[in-house]
This record gives C-alpha cells, sequence and structure tokens, in this order.
C-alpha cells in the first residue's frame, strides 16, 4: 500500500497540473448538480418537465458527442476542454435569471455542449499527460478522486447558501457562484495545463481536395470496431442504470426523508467524502485482486446496495446504505471506463469516447425521463429496484461478452 501511494506522487507534471485543477470544476459542479433541480421545481416545474428537460441534455451530448471527438484530432483536446468548462458556465448563468421554460432548455444546450466537450476530451488528455498505463489508471481514478471531493465541498457550500425558493426567485445565488467559479476554472486550465505535442495536425495532414480519394478509399478502415460497438452498447446499460436515480439524488433525499436543503446538502458532501477514498482506492484494488475480479465484485455489491435501498427502513440505516452506494457507483464507473478505454489503442480512444458518450447519452436520457416520471407520482423507492434489476443485467452482459474481449 506504500508503495502504491508513493507511486502517486510520481506522476508526470502534466497529471498533477490536470488534478490541482480539477478541483474547481468539482466545486462548480457540486454547487450546480445540488441546486439544479430544486432551482426548476422552484420556478414551478414539475418532476415530470425536469426529467424530460434533463433527457434533452442528455440526448443532445449524445448527438454532439462523435463529432466532438473528431474536432479534438484536429483543434487539440485542450482548446476544446476550456471551451466547454466556459459554455457550461454560460448555461448556470442562464439558468440564474430566467424562469421561461425556453430558456431553461437553451440553458441547458449551452451546459450541455459544455459537458459534452468536458467529457470527450478530459480523459484522452490525462492519458496524453502520462507515460505508462499504469500511471493512465492511477492518473484515471486520482482523478475522479478530487473531483468528488470538491464536488462535496461545492454541494455543501450550496446547501448554506441563502436561496429565494418560497418567492419563486430559486436558487440564483448558488447558480450564480457555480457560474463564476467555472469561468475562473477555464482560465487557469488555459493557462497551466501542458500543450499537447502533435495536437494539432500538421499542414500536410489536413483535409484537401487531392487526398479525397485517399480518403474515401480508406473510409471503411475507419468505422469503428464491433469491439468498439461492444463496448458503447454496454456503456449505454451502465450509463442508464447509474441515470435512473445519479439524476435525481438531491430531489430524493430531500422529498423521501423530509429534509430541508441543508441537511440534503450536507450528506451528499459527507457522500463525496466517500466517493473520494473510493476513488483514491480503486486502482490499488484492481492491481491487488486483478481487474475482472475487482468489477465482477463491485457490480455484485452495488446490486444488492440498490435492492437494499428499495425498502422501507429507519433514516440512519438508509444514510449509510446511501453513502455505500455512492462508494459503490463511483468504484464501478472508474474500474469500468478506465480498463475498457485502456484496452484500446491510442488511434481509437477518441472515437470510443465519443461513441461512448452517445451511447452513455441514450441510456442515461431515457433513464432519467423514466425516473422523472416515476417521481411525478412521488415514488422515491421504486427507482432504486429499477437501478437494481438493471445492474444485474450490465454484470451478465459484462461476464459473457466484455469480459472475453478485455482478455484478448
Amino acid at each position: 500500500m506504500s508503495d502504491y501511494f508513493r507511486g502517486l506522487l510520481r506522476l508526470p507534471s502534466g497529471v498533477r497540473r490536470f488534478l490541482m485543477t480539477e478541483s474547481l470544476y468539482g466545486i462548480g459542479i457540486g454547487l450546480y448538480s445540488l441546486v439544479l433541480n430544486l432551482h426548476l421545481l422552484s420556478k414551478g416545474l414539475k418532476e415530470d418537465q425536469v426529467g424530460a428537460l434533463v433527457s434533452v441534455g442528455i440526448l443532445i451530448m449524445g448527438i454532439l458527442a462523435i463529432p466532438v471527438s473528431l474536432l479534438a484530432n484536429r483543434y487539440g483536446r485542450k482548446k476544446l476542454l476550456v471551451t466547454g468548462i466556459l459554455f457550461i458556465a454560460a448555461g448556470n448563468v442562464l439558468y440564474a435569471f430566467t424562469g421561461e421554460l425556453a430558456y431553461f432548455y437553451l440553458a441547458q444546450i449551452l451546459v450541455s455542449i459544455g459537458l459534452t466537450l468536458v467529457e470527450t476530451t478530459e480523459v484522452q488528455l490525462l492519458f496524453h499527460y502520462c507515460t505508462s498505463r499504469r500511471d493512465e489508471m492511477r492518473a484515471f481514478s486520482l482523478m475522479f478522486a478530487v473531483f468528488t471531493a470538491f464536488t462535496g465541498a461545492g454541494t455543501l457550500i450550496a446547501g448554506y447558501l441563502p436561496s429565494e425558493a418560497t418567492s419563486g426567485e430559486g436558487y440564483r445565488t448558488a447558480l450564480l457562484l457555480a457560474g463564476l467559479v467555472f469561468v475562473i476554472h477555464g482560465i487557469v486550465r488555459g493557462l497551466i495545463l501542458p500543450a499537447e505535442s502533435g495536437a494539432t495536425l500538421p499542414k500536410e495532414n489536413r483535409w484537401d481536395d487531392s487526398r479525397n480519394h485517399e480518403m474515401m478509399s480508406g473510409w471503411k478502415k475507419k468505422l469503428p470496431s464491433s469491439k468498439l460497438w461492444l463496448f458503447a452498447v454496454f456503456m449505454a446499460l451502465l450509463g442508464g442504470a447509474l441515470a435512473i436515480t445519479g439524476s435525481f439524488l438531491n430531489v430524493i433525499v430531500k422529498y423521501r426523508l423530509d429534509w430541508m436543503d441543508d441537511k440534503v446538502s450536507l450528506l451528499l458532501a459527507i457522500a463525496g467524502v466517500v466517493l473520494f477514498v473510493s476513488s483514491l482506492l480503486t486502482p490499488y484494488i484492481m492491481e491487488r485482486f486483478g481487474p475482472h475480479t475487482a468489477i465482477i465484485s463491485v457490480f455484485v455489491m452495488n446490486i444488492v446496495i440498490f435492492a437494499a435501498l428499495f425498502w422501507s427502513m429507519p433514516v440512519w440505516l438508509f444514510m449509510v446504505l446511501f453513502l455505500i452506494r455512492g462508494g459503490g457507483v463511483t468504484m464501478l464507473s472508474n474500474l469500468v471506463d478506465s480498463k475498457l478505454m485502456s484496452a484500446l489503442k491510442e488511434k481509437e480512444r477518441n472515437l470510443f469516447a465519443g461513441m461512448r458518450s452517445v451511447f452513455r447519452s441514450v441510456g442515461s436520457s431515457i433513464a432519467a425521463y423514466l425516473a422523472g416520471l416515476i417521481l411525478a407520482g412521488a415514488d422515491y423507492e421504486m427507482p432504486f429496484l429499477i437501478t437494481a434489476v438493471v445492474l444485474a443485467a450490465g454484470l451478465l452482459c459484462y461476464i459473457k461478452w466484455i469480459r472475453p474481449l478485455l482478455d484478448e
């Protein structure tokens, strides 16, 4: 264990800079994610309308993911990453100052564009700064560890900021603060992250008319392999499973336990600490027990926890299982995402990042919409049971189809 932690301190300079700036991203997302649904509800939207808004945003991410992944090869992942952060900032500010449904959709479009730019570039950029496969796994998990820890901090701050929910003004202060944090984050990353070597294609490698025939003749070779398609479908299933409750955690906790916002934010902040620890330990568990044993074990643990959360129980027991659920979900996502990405060649990673976002967005969009319909009926237990069932299907898919490909 001590060798593992010493190895974390010896990660390349680019990785360390990336991880330091990830803290600002976590704070911004923590502020935004706690208050957005509550802000929309305070503005008079119903749960099913919120679910529809979230699902549209996720679908937009899916539509844009592959084009963005292709643009990353030409313009550089760092540029797109910084641009995406600024789009998220703009969406938060628009959410804060509008009360009309049409403008809510416009704000969601801005946020979705930004999230697409971030999600389809950040992992590949982080891996670009690494020098070995072991560094990739450790850096990936550390990124989520830093992100989740500071997401918890942002969530805690949001819970104690003043709100005007009863007067219809919603949670404007938290959304404006989130926008400011994202602006600072984008500027800092633009200034201190190392430039990508060869991020922009040299002039002789860019598209021109004289190369049209050559490009078309090689088109079939550029199509995704069956391996990529299978990985992407698996990510749709996993993304859908986690979005059933993940898109509405604040709403579920608030109304299932009948809590005020400050107590909700405190629980979610504590969950962020659990997520930090689980992310930090993910590479060690994979190295210690092997990837397949780790992934299958974490799948089973999540299925059991989500099934248990379906039943009525004392508040203290719900809190304990809820916190374990957060750590289990984070560990599962980190294990699967890093293992699938590391199993691919460098030239396939940008394409897979786009396909992963498309398919995960489709699965998450459907799940978020259905979850919104369920919550509109004030049923705050059923989403946990449905998640357990979908995760069980994901485990069977992993054992039967994904694991054999990872062993190749």
